[in-house]
């Protein structure tokens, strides 16, 4: 194939009117930059600058106007180019690539298959049970079949130890309930449950702490029941001597003693 069918054909032109301008131009802005400028002068300085911004405008819009009609032009031939030439190699590209996916995929999905059975396979004999995807293979072209079942076959074999050893844990269900949460992690998992279980032994513990205060607390309150409430009935406004000893904490008698003085209760 001939690789230059697309050229370009008035840039060179361009650049030599280009380079010849450019001559001009450096005479103009080495006298300009060698005027002495003072007080005297600045005016006379300031002109030379307006007349060479002046030049540059003009010469600016004329770039302008020339890359518009270039784009122009490109925009012409890149619609050319796209319906002759791009288009034509993207599509044969497009449509190999399909037909390569096609094959690729189908290689993929019986190298699957096959792995699939063998996990299966596997499985049963060991008497467990594992989805295929929990094993996480990579099944590419490129990975041989004896590496994945190797992969496939050490993960199913883990499994079945950890069973094993979860069998003689004493919290088993607990620890076979978070080893197939947490993705097959035996110390993970044992770890978690036995923590668990001394979280919920210290709020058991501290629960029945409470109930022991409580049941106390009721104690007390029927024994002074007992000796404030005489068998023969008594009139709510008659008075009467009662006689009991607190033993506590210096901090919880003050705190009976206020309540009386709150209550106006008479004591000794």
């Amino acid at each position: 194939m001939n690789n230059e069918l697309i050229t370009l054909e008035q840039l060179p032109i361009i650049k030599y009117h280009l380079e010849q301008l450019s001559v001009e131009i450096k005479e103009k802005v080495d006298r300009a930059n060698s005027l002495v400028v003072n007080e005297d002068t600045v005016k006379d300085v300031k002109t030379v600058r307006a007349e060479l911004n002046k030049e540059f405008n003009e010469l600016e819009t004329q770039r302008k106007q020339v890359k518009s009609a270039i784009m122009a032009k490109y925009d012409e031939f890149e619609e050319i180019y796209k319906e002759n030439v791009s288009n034509l190699y993207k599509n044969a590209d497009a449509e190999l690539k399909q037909k390569i996916d096609n094959v690729e995929n189908q290689l993929k999905q019986e190298k699957e298959d096959e792995l699939r059975e063998f996990v299966k396979q596997h499985c049963e004999a060991n008497k467990i049970h594992i989805e295929f995807e929990q094993i996480g293979l990579n099944i590419t072209l490129s990975a041989s079949m004896k590496s994945l079942k190797e992969q496939a076959l050490a993960f199913i074999e883990k499994v079945a130890n950890d069973l094993k050893l979860i069998e003689l844990e004493e919290h088993k269900d607990e620890i076979l309930l978070e080893y197939n949460k947490n993705g097959f992690d035996f110390s993970k998992a044992k770890l978690d449950i036995i923590t668990r279980c001394k979280q919920l032994e210290e709020i058991k513990k501290q629960q029945e702490e409470v109930q022991l205060q409580i049941n106390d607390e009721a104690e007390i309150v029927e024994k002074v029941n007992e000796i404030i409430t005489p068998k023969e009935i008594i009139e709510d406004d008659e008075l009467i001597t009662v006689t009991f000893t607190i033993t506590d904490t210096k901090e919880n008698v003050l705190k009976v003693r206020e309540f009386m003085k709150k209550e106006e209760i008479n004591y000794d």
